[in-house]
């Protein structure tokens, strides 16, 4: 995640000196699309799996206090408070959704992580390998895409390691008890509880209260946090409120920062600030003060045991010129951005209609660029990503919008969404290599040419699935939200007025809260940020661009 005060960038003159039909991916990796040739990088070498067999025996597991932290170079870190750092792998070799910090397990040095990536497998960085760009990993297992939210809960079954909780897409909690393994250190999960869908923030807090081994603290949407704690089996208290007034912070991290056996509540704002509340161990917590070794300035797109998955694979704004010029502006995750890049020159939207930036495809967090072509001899009719390193796929039908909201089938790939002419909407599912399965798509549904603008960017419902919104010459804008396997639910009205903007694009998350938002240019040229709730509607606007805005074709 990006900090910075900053203002946004104006929309300027476009760049010359272009080759016409080229893109660059900026920042993690470079790939050149032209016209009618791919060229691309290959892809990066695995890390060898560890074979590290089973952890040391361990006595008692202390809850860390250290910051670990992914940055946008696929740096993942541990942070001391004196600014010193540990590498755990430089650079990663993919982009990881979560990290969390397990402390020692495997009885090495340091503290040991899990790492999970968007197609669902989680890696167990363990402290006694050697650190840190060499470091191997161990492949712990799959399937893990299904969960919105890992939790680090403490060690509830007393063998001195730590117990995992996660929250599935349709809200219900399940208890991964440790075992002494670093092949498998999970025993297989445990349902134990439903309805967890009606918080935004789950974190782990050990000995927070003293009548457990940990706890879970949970906040709701209204802000009103919440402690449950926990008992050998997994299972849970009844929950008792311990706290108004949570949604000041983004996110909310559990660890014990000050060292004193407590589990304590990190809460970092917008802005970047981080504020300590040291837990008491009777469920308590003192009053707030500014976290003296966590700084503003920090740049990272994870932290470890944070309390919401940051949204993935996107967080950004695409503006396209009526010359065919296009400029990415990356969001710094407080609802401003960095300086545009110019990525792709010479798409004119005459021999290519639709341009979209879609959220990734792939475990290695870069967004699409994905644009259709006219209907000619040559090129005609194809929807292209233009950072695939093996090519373009032929499509048969011409669309008339098109959107890369994320994940829509549950395998942690990012997929499309189409609109052919006659108003038909598809699926269209997304690879690894960023290729598109347009040749295997699946309708969704007819009549969809009764909307002005489709969008979509991440999870705007709160569930953990990726959706779309429309919005219809009127005004009016419905959310459709994603069932995880390639459909929507009946529409919801969301809200009217829409037609006042010209443009209206989905950048993922611009606030660093996880939670997906809407940006929308008015007829001044002015952009407003709309930042999502997390249940489907969003917050007030907020300008986060003072002019310039019209002068692009499209924004997406």
């Amino acid at each position: 995640m990006r900090r910075s005060t900053r203002t946004p960038e104006t929309p300027g003159t476009p760049g010359t000196g272009r080759t016409p039909g080229t893109a660059r991916t900026p920042g993690r990796r470079l790939a050149v699309w032209a016209a009618g040739a791919a060229l691309g990088l290959t892809a990066a070498t695995a890390l060898s799996v560890s074979t590290a067999g089973p952890a040391s025996a361990v006595t008692a597991w202390t809850e860390p206090g250290l910051i670990t932290t992914e940055s946008s170079t696929l740096l993942v870190q541990t942070v001391a408070n004196d600014g010193t750092s540990t590498s755990i792998c430089d650079p990663c070799t993919d982009e990881y959704r979560q990290l969390l910090d397990i402390g020692d397990m495997s009885g090495g040095t340091g503290d040991d992580i899990l790492a999970l990536t968007a197609t669902g497998q989680l890696r167990l960085y363990a402290s006694s390998v050697r650190r840190p760009s060499n470091s191997p990993y161990t492949a712990v297992g799959g399937g893990w895409q299904t969960y919105n939210q890992v939790t680090v809960v403490g060690d509830l079954t007393g063998d001195g390691r730590a117990d995992l909780m996660a929250r599935d897409t349709h809200g219900r909690l399940w208890f991964y008890a440790s075992q002494n393994s670093l092949s498998q250190p999970f025993r297989p999960r445990v349902q134990v509880g439903s309805s967890w869908n009606v918080y935004d923030q789950i974190i782990g807090a050990a000995n927070f209260d003293g009548s457990a081994r940990g706890s879970l603290v949970a906040r709701d949407l209204q802000g009103r946090l919440w402690l449950y704690d926990g008992r050998s089996n997994g299972t849970l208290t009844v929950r008792r409120q311990i706290g108004t007034g949570w949604n000041i912070y983004n996110q909310l991290i559990g660890l014990d920062r000050n060292q004193d056996g407590h589990g304590d509540i990190l809460g970092r704002t917008e802005a970047g600030a981080f504020y300590l509340y040291a837990g008491d161990g009777a469920g308590g917590y003192a009053g707030r003060v500014r976290d003296a070794g966590s700084t503003a300035d920090w740049r990272y797109d994870a932290i470890a045991d944070e309390g919401h998955q940051p949204d993935f694979g996107k967080g950004q704004l695409l503006g396209r010129m009526p010359n065919g010029d296009a400029y990415l502006y990356e969001g710094r995750e407080d609802g401003t951005f960095f300086p545009r890049q110019g990525i792709a020159f010479g798409y004119a939207p005459s021999r290519y209609p639709l341009m979209t930036s879609s959220a990734a495809f792939g475990d290695d967090g870069a967004p699409g660029l994905v644009v259709t072509t006219n209907p000619g001899p040559t090129y005609g009719g194809m929807l292209l990503n233009l950072y695939s390193e093996d090519g373009q796929d032929l499509s048969l039908y011409y669309y008339s919008a098109i959107a890369g909201p994320g994940d829509l089938n549950g395998d942690g790939h990012g997929d499309m969404v189409a609109r052919d002419t006659g108003g038909h909407l598809w699926f269209i599912a997304g690879h690894a290599d960023g290729t598109l399965g347009t040749n295997t798509r699946h309708l969704i549904g007819a009549g969809w040419n009764g909307y002005r603008t489709i969008a979509g960017a991440g999870d705007l419902s709160g569930d953990g699935v990726a959706d779309i919104v429309a919005t219809t010459p009127g005004g009016d804008m419905y959310l459709y939200a994603g069932l995880g396997n390639g459909t929507f639910a009946s529409r919801v009205h969301v809200g009217s007025g829409w037609q006042g903007y010209t443009r209206i694009a989905a950048p993922g998350d611009l606030t660093g809260d996880g939670k997906s938002d809407l940006a929308a240019a008015d007829s001044a040229g002015r952009l407003w940020l709309y930042p999502g709730l997390g249940n489907g509607h969003f917050g007030t606007r907020v300008e986060i661009g003072t002019a310039g805005w019209n002068g692009f074709h499209d924004i997406t």
